[in-house]
C-alpha cells in the first residue's frame, strides 16, 4: 500500500462519522489495509473509531 492510498484511507477513517461510513469503506480497502493504517493513527483517533464501532 502506497503512502497516498495510506493517506487516503487515513482521511476517510476519521472523517468517517457512523458505522454505516465506516462499512462503506470496507468496499474500496481490505481488511489488511484498514488495519495497518488503523494502527498508525494516535491512541485518541483509535479511541473514536472503537467508539463509532461500537454504536452498532
Amino acid at each position: 500500500m502506497d503512502r497516498e492510498s495510506k493517506t487516503k484511507l487515513k482521511l476517510a477513517m476519521l472523517s468517517a462519522e457512523t458505522v454505516g461510513q465506516l462499512a462503506a469503506i470496507i468496499i474500496d480497502y481490505t481488511h489488511e489495509e484498514m488495519m495497518l493504517v488503523f494502527y498508525e493513527l494516535e491512541w485518541e483517533q483509535q479511541a473514536i473509531i472503537k467508539d463509532i464501532w461500537k454504536s452498532i
